[in-house]
């Protein structure tokens, strides 16, 4: 497996607007390959159906076949993520498909939002022994930064580098699943200044 893919495909991008596969995908944040009867057993969804979203997978890069076991005289076909961590390349994206980037990105988004929101109900439903178990679980950070292309990039491989360290660990006694869900776009064209901003006039 590698270490990074990038996505500068339309086709393989659009995964992410479907949540069958953001949920497949999500699945192997422990690395194991798996089947596509064990993918769709695991999230409790109909095994022909999740199976159609696997070969789609495949079929645009973000899965690939790692292992062919036979049992008996059945062929299992085991599956893996291309990368340990995959971004996409917004630059080629944006270029060429401006007017489905906002459904596609954020989907991963909403998907997100509902297992947060299932966290925190659980949360408020517990028994204070149970919410003592949330303590140093939660963290949040939001804000802006102000950075040439060169430091963009250099951001954005440390990000991926800490990610992949962090990737490798097994699921084990005392150590609980996180979601992470990281953004970085820019919010004016590089010509766009605060300054600019402040000298607006609003004369109506």
């Amino acid at each position: 497996m590698k270490e990074f893919f990038e996505i500068t495909d339309m086709e393989a991008l659009k995964s992410f607007a479907v949540p069958e596969r953001v949920k497949i995908l999500e699945l192997f944040e422990d690395l194991e390959p798996r089947t596509a009867k064990q993918i769709a057993t695991e999230l409790g969804e109909n095994a022909a159906r999740l199976h159609y979203h696997v070969k789609e997978l495949v079929r645009v890069g973000l899965l690939e076949q790692v292992d062919t076991r036979v049992k008996g005289s059945i062929v299992e076909k085991y599956y893996q993520p291309v990368a340990k961590v995959i971004s996409a390349n917004l630059r080629v994206v944006i270029e060429n498909n401006a007017h489905q980037l906002s459904e596609i990105m954020f989907s991963p988004l909403h998907a997100t939002e509902k297992d947060l929101v299932r966290t925190l109900n659980r949360l408020v439903e517990s028994d204070v022994d149970v919410r003592q178990d949330y303590n140093d679980t939660f963290y949040y950070n939001m804000g802006e930064l102000n950075l040439t292309k060169e430091e963009r990039n250099q951001l954005v491989g440390e990000l991926n580098a800490l990610y992949s360290k962090y990737k490798d660990l097994k699921p084990t006694e005392g150590r609980r699943k996180f979601k992470y869900f990281t953004l970085l776009f820019p919010t004016a064209p590089p010509e766009a200044t605060d300054e600019d901003d402040e000298a607006f006039e609003d004369i109506d």
